[in-house]
């Protein structure tokens, strides 16, 4: 082992362990640690005390995969430890990161680093452990060989069985190319080309050439777009994004206009509505999940924040959401949706009541391999359907693996 007094060394303690940070330099596709907290924070401890000025912590940054240098935050923690923050936002899944300690950092007597010292990780999903993963898992393992063994009836559900790894039966893809025959593909509304699109894409079929027709064009290009109110606006937002389809510059409708279309239709209770005045919590919902990709923007943030505090308020005191008076799983699961999409854990405190937080309310809907409407009857196969799309948004939410509507 080194001695202190012959060299200044550095440390490395990674939450709990601790190691001798050897000197070396990574190869760039060497890793060596994974990690999958994206706001993991890195201890480097020293075998003296730091001398923590400009010219140390100049010394000590993270670099991308290009060599790019990511703005983190260092700070002592005490005479011989230097935390190093993840960047705000935190590390991006997949990326590999560099640790990089050069030979400017020194003791606080001026005694310099030897060697400079890089350490590689990457963030990976977190598959470990999370909170209802078994729970999650069995229900969807359960209705996705319920929907397998019953035939998918619907976009929705091949969407389900797609998200959750199994294989979609080439018949489905048969019987929706038949539907598009020649005399049908021109009058169907807008909502079937949205909701084929999403489908398809993440099916990892080409929606612009599907059966011979550009059913993405026919949301762009759509004069009847508004005959369906906000629900078309919403979805037809987020089959464009599905698949991140290019809209030409002369379309007819724009992302940009389908953003105006959703701010728009907002109620003055901060919300949106099926028909009236005040929110309904499934078009609340639904318009949060189309509007997630667009948080940068700041007057769409602005909105998210907003409607967030909604759904958080229109939430009763055992945990449950109505929509049209009726209390029902169907809300449960798309308010999940959407606080998923919105990076909100649906377990949290502000969802929260009594003791029951959205999970364990959607979960005790459970009814013959699938999930039921409301209290009082038994196995739904809409309801089913959705149950199965929030499932699949917490653990795809849980695991950092992305958007449960959206290919990349």
């Amino acid at each position: 082992m080194l001695k202190s007094k012959v060299k200044y060394v550095v440390l490395c303690s990674v939450v709990t362990s601790a190691m001798l940070f050897q000197p070396f330099f990574a190869r760039a596709a060497s890793v060596d640690k994974s990690i999958t907290d994206s706001n993991k924070p890195w201890t480097v401890k020293f075998n003296k005390p730091v001398g923590f000025d400009e010219e140390t912590k100049n010394a000590i940054a993270v670099t991308d995969s290009t060599g790019n240098i990511v703005d983190v935050g260092i700070k002592l923690l005490d005479s011989s430890k230097i935390e190093v923050d993840a960047p705000e936002g935190g590390y991006k899944q997949g990326e590999i990161y560099t640790l990089n300690i050069g030979n400017k950092v020194h003791s606080a007597g001026n005694k310099y680093l030897k060697n400079a010292v890089k350490y590689t990780f990457q963030l990976n999903p977190a598959s470990q452990d999370y909170n209802y993963k078994s729970q999650v898992e069995s229900a969807l393992d359960t209705t996705v060989d319920k929907i397998l063994k019953d035939g998918i009836e619907d976009e929705w559900q091949a969407l389900v069985v797609c998200r959750y790894g199994k294989e979609v039966p080439s018949s489905y893809l048969t019987s929706l190319e038949n539907k598009l025959s020649s005399s049908q593909v021109d009058s169907l509304d807008p909502t079937d080309y949205e909701r084929m699109t999403i489908a398809l894409s993440l099916l990892g079929q080409d929606p612009t050439n599907f059966g011979g027709y550009n059913l993405v064009e026919k949301i762009y290009n759509n004069s009847n777009i508004d005959n369906q109110g906000t629900n078309a606006a919403v979805f037809g937002l987020i089959a464009l994004d599905s698949g991140n389809f290019e809209v030409p510059g002369n379309a007819l409708i724009t992302r940009d206009e389908l953003i105006d279309k959703i701010l728009a239709a907002r109620t003055a209770d901060n919300g949106w509505s099926i028909a009236g005045d005040e929110a309904d919590t499934d078009m609340t919902a639904m318009a949060l999940t189309a509007l997630a990709p667009y948080a940068d923007r700041q007057d769409v943030k602005q909105v998210i924040d907003a409607g967030i505090e909604k759904l958080s308020s229109m939430q009763d005191s055992s945990g449950e959401y109505s929509s049209m008076g009726t209390v029902n799983s169907q809300s449960l699961s798309q308010v999940i949706i959407a606080l998923c999409s919105n990076g909100v854990d649906p377990t949290s405190s502000q969802f929260t009541r009594n003791g029951k937080n959205l999970m364990d309310v959607l979960l005790s809907y459970k009814s013959d391999g699938g999930f039921s409407y409301d209290r009082q009857t038994g196995y739904n196969s809409l309801s089913t359907e959705q149950a199965a799309e929030a499932l699949e948004a917490y653990k795809m939410f849980k695991e950092q693996a992305g958007s449960i509507y959206r290919t990349k």
